[in-house]
């Protein structure tokens, strides 16, 4: 994710992660450990899972700068940076 996060700018797209619990102190902790940069959202009222629809993580999504939701990835898989940078060419 870290190195998807570097692409940002030449790649024209803004990287967040969203915490579907919402716990504070756990995610601090967990961004202290892996020295992760990028912004964690906390999910406290399950946004995500009601009107996202998100069931299963990870689940990812590509929006557009229109907010027009392009792609959904449900799960993780060994190719993932590379898919990610596919579809965000492709819009």
């Amino acid at each position: 994710m870290e190195r998807l996060k570097k692409m940002e700018n030449e790649l024209g797209f803004k990287l967040l992660l969203i915490n579907l619990k919402g716990y504070l102190n756990k995610t601090k902790a967990i961004i202290k450990e892996k020295d992760i940069t990028i912004p964690i959202l906390l999910d406290c009222e399950s946004y995500s899972r009601g009107v996202l629809h998100v069931d299963y993580t990870p689940t990812t999504f590509i929006i557009d700068k229109n907010g027009v939701i392009r792609s959904r990835l449900v799960g993780g898989c060994k190719d993932f940076e590379k898919i990610m940078v596919e579809v965000i060419k492709s819009i």
